[in-house]
């Protein structure tokens, strides 16, 4: 797979968090820019699900709003059938730092997601009309979706910190001071 879409998922409610998780930073950047700025290294555009940012395309859910992450990445699904993209590398956005390597390392795989990060895959295009389906038979959530389609658990050895509490941003912070944004 040569042309891949980037798609951050950013639409959550950060009930955990207490705030607006994507406004959160690192390094003085908002978590969804660097997520953004590190998808945009490995593929050929981006786009936000969930919400608008003055940078990147927005995309509301597929097929209907409020159904969640597996919503978003059913949007980012359809937007790359659609605009001849072979797959999408969706990410969360309270995932931190990304591994500079991501598409490589699931595209190889695909479907395929990091083990324990299950919102962290690689998804053929071709997938985007089974979401559409595997949603209106009521699955919503993303382990669903990686047992309906077989997708393979590829292991990350520096995994990222998944931000979802604000002691999970002070450990985030920790790990990434001194590194480069």
């Amino acid at each position: 797979m040569t042309a891949v879409l980037g798609a951050i998922l950013a639409g959550g409610r950060s009930r955990r968090f207490g705030s607006d998780k994507a406004a959160a930073t690192i390094g003085g950047r908002n978590l969804l820019d660097h997520a953004a700025s590190s998808l945009a290294r490995q593929v050929g555009a981006v786009v936000v699900c969930g919400r608008a940012h003055p940078a990147l395309r927005a995309l509301a859910d597929v097929p209907r709003p409020g159904l969640g992450p597996l919503g978003g990445l059913a949007a980012a699904l359809s937007c790359a059938r659609h605009e001849g993209f072979d797959g999408v590398l969706c990410v969360p956005v309270d995932l931190h730092p990304l591994p500079d390597d991501l598409a490589r390392r699931l595209g190889h795989h695909a479907p395929a997601v990091l083990d324990g990060q299950h919102a962290a895959g690689f998804w053929p295009a071709g997938l985007a009309d089974p979401l559409v389906d595997h949603l209106a038979g009521g699955g919503r959530s993303f382990r669903s979706w990686i047992d309906a389609t077989g997708a393979v658990r590829i292991p990350c050895e520096t995994a990222p910190v998944n931000i979802n509490r604000p002691g999970d941003l002070a450990e985030a912070r920790r790990r990434t001071s001194g590194a480069s944004p």
